[in-house]
């Protein structure tokens, strides 16, 4: 697998690795990478951009064995909250193996920051972490929601928005957002940009 195959060879290798239902899900993360790149008028490319919200959970239906295993045996830098819910291991993981693929380094760090948001996921990382929260197929927003978050007038001050969304939704389930997340919440309160 090569990072400049087609498209309709990637989503096929794509699709070989998930469920339908987080097939679907990838598309839709892709669409909406596009989305919002042409909305904040970002200079990406639109096959970039497809391809990193294609393969953003390429790893996701891995066994936590095997996440935590292959996080070992290549020695990965981790955040704590990724030890402690090894699901989250599948970013990190996945960034990995597209990596030893030969894709594109800014898509490799997307995918790795993707679940928990850092202020180390550069401007791709910041259109896919937005792109994951706001697809078309997530249940935890309903159209209304998710077209008054297109009104934001940037990437930077809609992140913020997501983010407070994702607070109030953690504090709701007794838990806190993590540490990578927050460091990239102050780190745009204070006006900084990807």
């Amino acid at each position: 697998m090569s990072s400049d195959i087609d498209s309709t060879a990637l989503e096929q290798w794509v699709r070989s690795h998930l469920s339908e239902k987080r097939f679907i899900h990838s598309l839709g993360v892709a669409h909406t990478c596009i989305l919002l790149s042409k909305k904040y008028n970002e200079r990406f490319d639109d096959d970039i951009l497809y391809s990193c919200g294609l393969l953003h959970d390429i790893a996701r239906q891995w066994t936590v064995n095997d996440l935590q295993r292959y996080a070992k045996e290549h020695r990965l830098t981790l955040y704590d909250e990724e030890m402690e819910y090894p699901v989250l291991l599948h970013a990190p993981v996945g960034a990995s193996v597209l990596s030893e693929k030969g894709f594109d380094e800014q898509l490799c760090l997307a995918v790795r920051y993707h679940s928990l948001g850092s202020i180390h996921m550069g401007r791709l990382g910041l259109i896919l972490y937005l792109a994951d929260y706001l697809e078309p197929g997530r249940t935890h927003l309903n159209e209304e929601m998710r077209k008054e978050l297109f009104y934001y007038s940037t990437l930077e001050a809609l992140c913020l928005e997501v983010l407070s969304l994702e607070i109030a939704y953690l504090a709701e389930q007794g838990a806190t957002l993590s540490s990578s997340a927050r460091t990239l919440q102050e780190y745009l309160y204070k006006g900084g940009r990807l």
